[in-house]
């Protein structure tokens, strides 16, 4: 058995990564969003091979920072579960703590990962594709 304080720390680093690998998703997400509407010609002068690999490489980083993410907070719902087992002994914490670390559930974040993911993906790919799905038709 794990000691106490040992298991709320890896309770809190195993949050720190769920935080960097969301920062990490999100910061991507921002300079893709920024070559695609700030740089529009650019992205609109590439040739289809250059799209092609800019999806695929998309879908890849989505699919691998996705997959990180699922694993991190079912491995977070483990670890918890397993804190509240061996020490969430009934009236040892003031409820609201008991409520918000040791009861805290995250079985439903691997839904939220693939839906904000897939969200994500999908405005990228159509921007990629389609010039009036991010823009007014320019005046000639």
């Amino acid at each position: 058995m794990i000691e106490e304080p040992a298991m709320i720390e890896a309770i809190i680093d195993t949050r720190q990564q769920v935080d960097f690998l969301w920062q990490f998703f999100v910061t991507v997400q921002i300079a893709l969003f920024a070559l695609l509407f700030v740089y529009d010609r650019a992205v609109e002068s590439m040739n289809i091979v250059a799209k092609l690999m800019a999806v695929v490489g998309i879908a890849l980083f989505s699919w691998i920072n996705g997959n990180a993410l699922i694993n991190t907070y079912l491995l977070l719902d483990s670890m918890v579960h397993q804190y509240a087992v061996w020490y969430g002994k009934p009236g040892r914490f003031e409820p609201s703590f008991l409520e918000h670390f040791v009861k805290v559930n995250y079985s439903d974040r691997p839904q939220i990962v693939m839906v904000t993911h897939s969200m994500a993906f999908l405005v990228v790919v159509l921007a990629l594709l389609s010039r009036r799905f991010i823009q007014a038709k320019r005046p000639s």
